[in-house]
Parts: structure tokens; C-alpha cells; sequence
């Protein structure tokens, strides 16, 4: 959960929802298993250097696997499994670009 990797990539603001949702999976020992789809990127820089990133993520085709038990549960096949990430993004004096802000939009990306 305190992955350095995870830690350098989003700031102070990100982190605890990125490790929140990490805790969560190891808390109930499940996985993600089957298919999720990325697509319709569109990255805007704005002239003060701060990036924006917007994706959309299709779930609909993933489910979550309990590690112990093998009980797999199904992702519903419903709108808002397809979901919009809006993301805001600083680059560093190191260069590197690191998540500041996430506004997650559930059912705003048709397929």
C-alpha cells in the first residue's frame, strides 16, 4: 500500500484516496480479473504548464475475485460502469508529471 511508485506519482492530495482504494483490495483479499478497457483519451496543457488529463474506463467486463474463498462477483453490465476520470496533473522541477486532483464520473462515457 505504501508503494514508492504510488507515492511518486500523486501528491500530497492524491495519496490517500490512492491508498485508500489499494487498502481496500488487500483489506478483502480480492483481485480484478477479466477485461477493462481505456479509451478516448484527450490531454489539454495549460499555458501556466498544469496538465489535464480525461479517459474513460470500461468495467463493465472486469469482476472482483475473494483470493481465500475463489467467489468471483461480476461487474454489472450497466452505464455507469463506464466511467470518466478527470485528472489534473503538475509537473515536478524533476519533470514528472504527478496526479494533484481525480474526479471520478460514473455512466459520463457511452461505448
Amino acid at each position: 500500500m505504501n508503494s514508492e511508485a504510488v507515492a511518486f506519482y500523486n501528491s500530497k492530495a492524491t495519496l490517500p484516496s490512492a491508498h485508500k482504494r489499494i487498502k481496500q483490495f488487500v483489506d478483502d483479499d480480492q483481485t480484478l480479473i477479466g477485461r477493462v478497457s481505456v479509451f478516448n483519451p484527450k490531454v489539454l496543457i495549460s499555458d501556466s504548464g498544469s496538465g489535464a488529463l480525461f479517459y474513460c474506463v470500461d468495467e463493465r467486463q472486469a469482476s472482483t475475485k475473494d483470493r481465500k474463498t475463489g467467489k468471483i462477483v461480476k461487474t454489472p453490465d450497466k452505464p455507469d460502469n463506464v466511467i470518466q476520470y478527470r485528472t489534473r496533473l503538475d509537473k515536478t522541477s524533476q519533470g514528472v508529471w504527478k496526479l494533484t486532483s481525480v474526479n471520478v464520473v460514473p455512466g459520463a462515457c457511452s461505448r
